[in-house]
């Protein structure tokens, strides 16, 4: 695993306009990503993920959607200050996407050949047409598709939903990325097709060497699959830690709201699971200071104003006037 970041999302703001006039949707997100390492991006919906996953590989919807602030650096160049033309050579070449719902990922229209072979024809031109096709009958074999060079052939409706994932996966591995943006790619899967998919990227990642941004509200998922996790709770980071770390011992209230959450094979059945009470607020009138406070049990006048991402030991950042526990 390197030492120094692939991937480094450092003070990253993206808003939309919108009927309201602008809406911050991700305010101040950083984080880093080393090479053969996956970071979990977590948090309820709407808290900013796939928009910050968007922001990195350029794919926010214009002219709605746009960055407002902060670094994407790959590699140590920042990505928001290259041409149109300089990104689309890294997206989907050096830093590729699996997105959440391969139903609309994928063209209904087209066969899985051409979608695939399309990836190769925009970053790959040195290679004839026979050595293209004979590439994405390796990807197909590679993530596992039975009789690869006929499901060439076939349209994205004539594959189950696990298989029509693992194409998608096919297309985001085609040029080998240095890194992987996950967003909850096994969402729509039953549990055994989603503990298949999840083996291959960690297969994947181990042949390729690969950096993982992991987005998901499962933290089932996280545990098994991730190094590192970021919580975010509406637009913001509120706590980064390892993985088992952060299982053991949650610091931020929401954090540990999301945990206690987790249904448990010990738990009483037929019991009420425990939930975090109140709501998120809107995007359109977020509060002062900290954005949990009006549904933590912790709350004091300290929180309207904003805590900062400070240290809390063992490579862990917190953002919480109230942080509890100690690290080992």
């Amino acid at each position: 695993m390197a030492d120094l970041p692939i991937l480094s999302v450092v003070g990253l703001s993206a808003a939309f306009a919108t009927e309201q006039g602008i809406v911050s949707v991700v305010d101040g997100v950083s984080f880093d990503l080393s090479a053969g390492a996956t970071l979990g991006l977590v948090g309820e919906s709407g808290c900013g993920k796939s928009v910050t996953a968007l922001s990195i590989m350029g794919l926010l919807p214009k002219p709605a959607g746009r960055v407002t602030g902060g670094r994407i650096l790959f590699k140590g160049e920042d990505l928001l200050a290259l041409s149109a033309e300089q990104y689309q050579r890294i997206r989907g070449n050096r830093i590729a996407m699996i997105f959440q719902e391969p139903t609309t990922a994928l063209n209904p229209v087209h066969r899985i050949g051409r979608q695939l072979i399309e990836t190769l024809d925009m970053h790959r031109p040195e290679l004839s047409k026979r050595e293209k096709t004979a590439a994405a009958v390796e990807l197909l074999d590679r993530v596992g598709i039975p009789a690869p060079d006929q499901r060439l052939r076939d349209y994205p409706h004539q594959l189950s939903g696990g298989m029509r994932q693992r194409v998608l996966i096919a297309i985001a591995l085609a040029c080998r990325p240095d890194v992987l943006i996950a967003d909850e790619p096994t969402t729509a899967l039953d549990v055994t097709i989603q503990a298949q998919i999840l083996e291959l990227m960690r297969e994947l990642q181990r042949e390729y060497g690969m950096g993982i941004l992991f987005i998901t509200h499962d933290l089932g998922v996280v545990a098994e699959l991730c190094d590192e996790v970021v919580v975010m709770y509406a637009g913001r980071v509120v706590e980064r830690a390892g993985v088992a770390a952060l299982f053991a011992n949650p610091r931020h209230p929401y954090s540990e709201g999301l945990l206690a959450s987790i249904p448990r094979l010990e738990s009483v059945p037929k019991t009420r699971l425990v939930t975090i009470p109140g709501m998120v607020p809107a995007l359109s009138d977020m509060p002062d200071g900290c954005r949990f406070r009006n549904r933590c049990s912790r709350a004091s006048n300290r929180c309207q104003v904003e805590p900062p991402l400070v240290a809390a030991g063992a490579g862990r950042v917190v953002a919480c006037h109230h942080a509890t526990g100690v690290d080992e």
